[in-house]
């Protein structure tokens, strides 16, 4: 009886280890507020933005496949120039990029972005999905303060910036609360 019981009780794990709520996993992402959502030379120069005066991506340390689901939310503020007032992760609401050039005289990423999206703000936190190589694998897209999404065919890394075009004179920090799961 005992380890007919113990059997059981063991069964019962396993069966919940392989549940989609037991398999999601939770990291947690910095992006610097001088963060570019994409490299641009070599790895993508199809869609080039700004001034290329950024630092690298923030990458999430997660393995994606295909259809996984991706939940996001994102804290902290950022700054359009040094010394300047702080942004959530939503942007200057009052300064909408969409397809528009930037005082660089070079587009923002949302020019890359389905205008379905739109409007996206100056410092918005933005992502792409891309191979392992940082090849950009479907269009770029925006995050603000948090956004649900699935992760398409050929992705195997999700890379994070902010909507900008000068991010030399950026400062502050978001931080993204990242939870995958299993579809």
């Amino acid at each position: 009886m005992r380890i007919a019981g113990f059997l059981a009780l063991a069964g019962g794990l396993v069966l919940a280890g392989l549940s989609p709520a037991a398999m999601a996993e939770t990291v947690t992402v910095k992006v610097s507020g001088t963060a570019m959502p994409w490299v641009i030379k070599k790895k993508n120069p199809d869609l080039p933005y700004g001034k290329n005066d950024g630092t690298a991506p923030a990458v999430a340390p997660l393995k994606l496949t295909a259809g996984m689901s991706l939940q996001m939310t994102a804290t902290g503020s950022t700054t359009t120039v040094a010394g300047g007032g702080g942004f959530d992760p939503g942007g200057q609401q009052e300064f909408i990029c969409d397809d528009h050039l930037g005082g660089s005289g070079m587009p923002f990423p949302s020019m890359y972005m389905a205008h379905g999206f739109y409007p996206v703000h100056l410092n918005e936190l933005v992502a792409v999905f891309t191979d392992s190589k940082g090849k950009i694998v479907k269009s770029p897209f925006p995050i603000g303060t948090g956004m649900n999404i699935t992760v398409p065919e050929g992705a195997e890394a999700i890379q994070f910036g902010l909507n900008d075009d000068i991010y030399a004179d950026n400062s502050g920090e978001i931080e993204i609360t990242l939870t995958a799961a299993a579809q």
